[in-house]
């Protein structure tokens, strides 16, 4: 295995966020959810200059637990949490915007949209600043203004096959102008268009029991990739998808989080109830499809021999040194 940093949180936490806006250090945003109000936080995470350890500075959250957190695309210093107050009966909900005053150690509150239920999933569009959320058992996405405050400006319905399936996440598709978001609900993936609000197209019975994650090839507009309760990543064809072109098994329960390398597309990294991460390749089935020439160089004939053999679908990497479902 290779070298995996760790780092301890005070809290539990159940949420991470990229962000994508600092272009110079590789960083990440971690909210806890703690019960006892005071002691959450959001962390940030970021290497140190020899990338040798993982550093944190540490903001408290006010606002209570951190149910669904969002980097903003463009600037390092604004973030966007969902988040659940129980200090007073029956509890309040909010989304909030921050802004993050690294000198003083605080989050500043930006705006605030009280809300009712707690939402449990948080999605920033890069080009058009809109976020998308949902609450697991109310059949609809909410589609969010966020360029100065946050304000609903679109409810879209979901058809549910069963009125009890639950909606477990929601993801911008990085093709269609924005326009496109991925759905998982049951047993089946969907995509909607949020200019008509209809179904762009159904994956049914995507996995056995539930389908848990998914994510949009960055690649390939008709691609894309499925996490289950049942183990299994798998890959599919929106223009035919009567099977999955591809089905790996990397986790031993649940499959919480599945996400394309933003760029080379035949790497994917899950997350799993088995404590567990697991980087896996899809090269057969990627935009990257690798060809070997042939050359009078053998050294150059041996690096594409060595890199051949890194890349054979399946498992590549696995980092189970977690206490907890990832």
């Amino acid at each position: 295995m290779s070298e995996c940093l760790m780092f301890g949180m005070d809290c539990e936490a159940r949420c991470m966020t990229s962000m994508t806006a600092d272009e110079e250090n590789i960083c990440f945003l971690v909210g806890t959810n703690n019960i006892k109000n005071d002691k959450n936080q959001v962390n940030k995470l970021f290497m140190d200059p020899d990338a040798s350890r993982l550093m944190s500075k540490c903001f408290r959250h006010p606002a209570g637990e951190v149910r669904a957190i969002a980097a903003h695309p463009t600037k390092s210093t604004i973030v966007a949490t969902c988040t659940a107050d129980f200090s007073s009966l029956g509890g309040t909900h909010s989304i909030t915007i921050w802004n993050i005053e690294e000198d003083k150690r605080t989050l500043e509150t930006v705006s605030r949209l009280p809300t009712e239920p707690v939402m449990s999933c948080l999605e920033w569009e890069p080009t058009s600043m809109r976020c998308a959320t949902l609450t697991p058992f109310v059949p609809e996405i909410q589609l969010l203004d966020m360029e100065n405050e946050p304000r609903i400006v679109q409810t879209m319905k979901i058809q549910l096959e069963n009125e009890e399936n639950e909606m477990f996440g929601v993801r911008w598709s990085p093709h269609f102008d924005g326009n496109m978001l991925g759905v998982t609900t049951g047993r089946t993936v969907m995509c909607m268009d949020s200019r008509t609000e209809n179904e762009h197209l159904k994956v049914k019975d995507a996995h056995l029991h539930r389908t848990i994650a998914m994510d949009f090839n960055p690649n390939l507009q008709h691609v894309i990739a499925t996490g289950g309760d049942d183990g299994y990543v798998r890959i599919w064809d929106t223009r035919r998808t009567s099977s999955a072109v591809m089905s790996l098994h990397p986790h031993a329960h649940w499959v919480w989080s599945v996400r394309f390398h933003p760029v080379h597309d035949q790497l994917l990294l899950t997350g799993g109830s088995d404590a567990s991460v697991v980087l896996s390749c899809a090269q057969s089935v990627s935009s990257e499809q690798l060809k070997v020439f042939k050359d009078d160089d053998e050294e150059e004939e041996e690096e594409d021999d060595d890199l051949v053999e890194k890349l054979q679908d399946g498992q590549l990497e696995r980092i189970d040194e977690h206490e907890d479902s990832v």
